[in-house]
């Protein structure tokens, strides 16, 4: 089944896939559910967690069954670009993208975060997110 999402002036943004999964980490309750509810309407399986060692239950559970995982930078209990590495490591298919309020100078300087590493500024607004996400999770091409 393919979602066609409206934007701007009644133009298609993009043609997504219900069978893509995204676990969304966010410690802030309103984001997250914000997040969780533009995602579904766009027709994404969404999982959810407020923390880092609940995003661990989860992808225990589910596994190779999420396609992205979406992770605030600062979480209350882990640093979510270290998360991110690890569940990376236990699924090589894994992408991710990372989501913070801090500039990506602090990011780069006290969170690790490689220079090509993908941050998406919040606040963010719902085509901003849903065409980083569909350009992340659209098929890369193979080079020889």
């Amino acid at each position: 089944m393919k979602i066609t999402v409206q934007c701007g002036e009644g133009q298609p943004l993009l043609n997504r896939s219900s069978q893509k999964t995204v676990l969304v980490v966010e410690d802030e309750a309103f984001v997250r559910e914000s997040t969780c509810e533009i995602l579904q309407n766009a027709g994404y399986r969404v999982l959810q967690a407020s923390n880092a060692a609940d995003a661990r239950s989860v992808f225990l559970s589910a596994g190779t069954q999420i396609d992205l995982l979406l992770c605030d930078a600062v979480l209350p209990d882990e640093n979510g670009l270290s998360l991110a590495r690890i569940l990376r490591w236990k699924s090589l298919g894994l992408r991710t993208l990372t989501v913070s309020g801090y500039p990506r100078s602090v990011l780069l300087e006290q969170f690790e975060l490689s220079p090509q590493g993908l941050v998406l500024n919040k606040p963010y607004c719902a085509s901003v997110l849903l065409a980083t996400i569909d350009g992340l999770l659209r098929p890369r091409k193979r080079t020889a």
